[in-house]
């Protein structure tokens, strides 16, 4: 019994030994403060609370276009393959490969010997039919005559005056004039060469301007319109953009992809975009002007929805807000904000609703500049 006493003492002595240095100590670093060691004592009061420094952009008001993306193929605005309507030998070729060409010129000349001695043999059996058909008319006047002969008379110089018609086509067509301006290509044959109706000797195509065509969704068939803006790219000018306008709609919707047909031209006056270029299409549907734009940063979570930080006699302010459109950098706000209101941009990681804030000076990114 003794023993166990002794146990008890010596356990309760090393206990409170432990107790005496922890609190000893813990006063020396500032852990626990005086009059705070016993059990029950309270906390002083804090101070009142800081302001949370932020960084504070504006709501801006700017146009916002709605577009939608496509693919597409350029063709030319005009193109034609030149090739004579006779036979004949080819004498001269009026033009360079890849040349610049007028409405009129003469691109292609055949040799015109054997023509134009047809149109002279036909000019002078209408001569001869003309002489005939009047004595026989003169013959039938004075009673010499008869009729019939007559008629037969003017039923061949009727046949002659179409047949010198004739030779005169067969020979004005021997010349190819080009039908309209534009670039000629590359020719598929040499002067001297002998060429059958229809053989193809160059093509003429007119590429300023130039056309785009393209398709979309069925379901955006109430949302387009004849002289819609369309902004072109192609993989050769990966920098630069091609403005156009939609001129024809198909009427007919494709059956096999449910797509809707478009055709746009593209002013092309460099002649640098070329037919067969694959060309990625937008295409603008809609221009809001007065579309309310903030920073993309100032766009914060609010359990499912979105939200923004507003500044109200300089107290933060979670206002939930429905978005638009995403631009670079910025997105359209379509409901809960105001034109001109002061937003938070940066530093909304330390806010809660009603919070003190203290605007501060933006801090300059390498290589970014900070957008408010």
């Amino acid at each position: 019994m003794k023993r166990s006493v002794l146990l008890l003492a010596v356990v309760l002595a090393i206990g409170a030994a432990a107790a005496f240095a922890w609190f000893g100590g813990a006063a020396k670093l500032g852990l626990v403060q005086p009059g705070q060691q016993q059990a029950g004592a309270t906390r002083p009061s804090s101070g009142p609370a800081r302001p949370v420094p932020v960084e504070i952009g504006t709501v801006r008001v700017e146009p916002v276009a709605d577009e939608v993306e496509a693919l597409g193929t350029l063709i030319a605005d005009e193109t034609v393959a030149i090739a004579p309507e006779v036979a004949g030998r080819l004498t001269k070729l009026g033009f360079r490969e890849g040349d610049r060409v007028k409405k009129g010129q003469v691109l292609v000349q055949l040799d015109t010997a054997v023509l134009a001695q047809e149109l002279k043999q036909a000019e002078v059996d209408l001569k001869l039919a003309r002489d005939t058909s009047e004595r026989a008319s003169s013959l039938v006047q004075r009673g010499a005559g008869t009729r019939v002969a007559s008629e037969q008379a003017e039923a061949q110089l009727a046949a002659a005056e179409v047949r010198v018609a004739l030779a005169q086509t067969r020979l004005e067509k021997a010349t190819i004039a080009a039908p309209f301006d534009g670039v000629v290509g590359l020719r598929n044959v040499s002067v001297g060469t002998y060429l059958t109706a229809g053989q193809t000797v160059v093509t003429l195509s007119n590429l300023d301007p130039i056309k785009v065509d393209f398709r979309v969704p069925e379901l955006l068939l109430r949302d387009l319109a004849v002289g819609q803006k369309i902004r072109v790219r192609v993989d050769a000018f990966p920098d630069r953009g091609f403005d156009g306008a939609v001129y024809a709609i198909d009427p007919v919707v494709d059956v096999n992809g449910r797509a809707v047909r478009l055709r746009a031209r593209i002013a092309n006056p460099g002649l640098n975009l070329k037919p067969g270029l694959f060309a990625r299409v937008s295409i603008v549907t809609e221009v809001r002007e007065s579309a309310l734009v903030v920073p993309e940063s100032a766009v914060v979570p609010d359990g499912q929805a979105k939200a923004v930080y507003t500044i109200e006699a300089d107290k933060a302010r979670l206002v939930r807000v429905r978005l638009g459109k995403r631009l670079p950098g910025r997105v359209e706000v379509a409901e809960g904000l105001k034109p001109g209101q002061r937003i938070v941009t940066t530093g909304q990681m330390r806010l809660r609703d009603g919070a003190l804030v203290e605007p501060v000076q933006p801090q300059a990114k390498a290589g970014a500049s900070v957008t408010q």
